[in-house]
């Protein structure tokens, strides 16, 4: 029986490999993700590319010790994309919401309609809520997502919980369970 107390990410085998050679293992597999991670925050897709690579970077310095590498990256790629966003740009009108960035043709043409709108409303959720759904998508449990982004389990599940039923809601699938389980009778 496992111990609930236990950290999940203690279960998890140790790695091997560190600095460049964890780099060179992972880019190939991690780096797709990992841009779509910074894609659901909110972030272009040039900034995502950024961050991502940012991370990969960081990841190559001599003397870095990495236990938990697919959490450690998404935690620095996203910060790294937080640094990105202080920079003070002039405009004319500053956006109420993230927007989506489909600058890439192949991304775009690989998202269908009904997931361009789903990525569309989740841009449009309070920070931390993205943040969790952003952690929830890639896999990530309540508690992982919790330390990464340096919130308790319980307002990581209540934003979680919170971002589900905002899109539910804008969705229209509010209340769907409700009518199946009629419709079953």
């Amino acid at each position: 029986m496992e111990d609930a107390a236990s950290d999940p990410l203690d279960q998890l085998p140790p790695v091997d490999l560190q600095g460049r050679d964890l780099a060179e293992d992972m880019h190939h597999a991690e780096y797709p993700g990992l841009v779509r991670f910074l894609l659901l925050h909110g972030a272009s897709w040039n900034e995502a590319q950024d961050a991502a690579q940012d991370a990969f970077t960081q990841m190559c310095r001599p003397g870095t010790s990495i236990q938990y590498p697919k959490a450690w990256l998404r935690k620095v790629a996203w910060r790294s994309w937080l640094r990105q966003q202080v920079r003070e740009e002039p405009c004319e009108k500053v956006p109420d919401t993230p927007a989506a960035h489909w600058q890439s043709p192949a991304h775009a043409a690989e998202l269908g309609s009904e997931e361009r709108r789903v990525i569309e409303l989740l841009l449009t959720l309070p920070a931390k809520q993205r943040a969790a759904m952003a952690w929830t998508l890639d896999g990530f449990t309540t508690q992982e997502s919790a330390e990464s982004m340096g919130i308790t389990p319980e307002a990581a599940r209540q934003n979680l919980s919170r971002a589900r039923a905002t899109l539910k809601e804008r969705l229209g699938l509010e209340g769907s369970g409700n009518r199946i389980m009629e419709e079953e009778r």
